[in-house]
């Protein structure tokens, strides 16, 4: 089936409360991951059939703070708010050159990449990364070019294995002025992974309209773009959609709990083929899914497994 699920998946009521539970002292750590392994095991059975798995990132507090344990030299800041949303994320700080903590790296991508070691190295992983622009704004005193260094380093050792697929998250367009220094760098990041590392690199953008930023989107050397057709007119998207790239359309509406109508995707999966042919196109969450309760989440995505039926 031709549905991804990238991000952070929402945690069910148990592991809520188990972790609850393991930060007051009141259970183990061991009680703590057998949980959380049951919730991944869950969610595995739930991706049954899709090219590419999501392993939930169910050790992560948000898409940042994992790295400050792989980043000498930082340390976790004040509280910011997550763009328009009610939660809240801790800003990244650095006050010296950050590095990478060379001998943490392999440990480190197997804890938050691999579910400590649920899924095996061979499987088709989505890989998610916080896109540059994402990274700067939730951190203090770490340059573009050393967000790019240390990502192009992590990268590469996921590179090692194989059957992934890299996805940056990246909600900054539409929501603020993307300078054009930035823009330059963005591209240099990606051009230069895409010289290093023969994987699919995916954007996805969520929250917000792109039109002021599609042209330097579309041309940015992407194997396919993630779309919250929520927040944007599929007309004005996809007239200048490029042909070459997959599309991963944002048609769960991770801003209601309400089951989409299943007619109502069909019909814009239809409309979609007008302008890009249905072996490019990929079903999504319209933005992070960890904003929606778990229960109501997994009845999103079992109602569009149904649209394939």
């Amino acid at each position: 089936m031709k549905i991804l699920l990238p991000g952070i998946y929402p945690r069910s009521e148990k592991l809520v409360a188990c972790t609850r539970d393991f930060e007051r002292g009141r259970i183990t750590l061991d009680e703590l991951k057998k949980t959380r392994r049951d919730d991944v095991e869950k969610f595995y059975k739930l991706q049954n059939g899709f090219k590419y798995i999501s392993t939930g990132l169910f050790e992560w507090q948000d898409l940042l703070r994992p790295f400050i344990n792989i980043i000498h030299n930082s340390r976790e800041g004040e509280l910011l708010r997550f763009f328009e949303t009610n939660t809240f994320c801790r800003i990244i700080e650095s006050k010296n050159k950050p590095e990478l903590m060379e001998g943490k790296i392999e440990d480190w991508i197997e804890t938050y990449f691999f579910a400590e070691g649920y899924f095996k190295n061979d499987i088709n992983l989505i890989i998610p990364f916080p896109f540059l622009y994402l990274f700067q704004d939730f951190s203090r005193g770490i340059p573009l070019k050393e967000i790019s260094k240390i990502f192009i380093r992590l990268i590469g050792n996921i590179y090692k294995l194989k059957n992934k697929a890299l996805f940056f998250l990246e909600p900054s367009f539409g929501w603020r002025k993307i300078k054009d220094e930035e823009k330059l760098e963005g591209r240099k990041f990606i051009e230069r992974l895409k010289e290093k590392f023969n994987i699919p690199i995916f954007l996805y953008t969520f929250f917000f309209s792109i039109e002021e930023d599609m042209d330097f989107i579309f041309n940015l050397p992407f194997d396919g773009i993630g779309i919250d057709f929520y927040s944007n007119t599929t007309s004005k998207i996809m007239g200048k959609f490029p042909k070459d790239k997959s599309l991963l359309a944002g048609v769960i509406n991770v801003y209601s709990t309400i089951i989409e109508d299943r007619e109502k995707i069909r019909k814009v999966i239809r409309k979609l083929e007008n302008y890009i042919s249905i072996e490019k196109i990929y079903l999504i969450p319209s933005g992070p899914p960890e904003f929606l309760p778990r229960i109501t989440m997994d009845q999103k995505v079992e109602n569009l497994k149904g649209v394939y039926k």
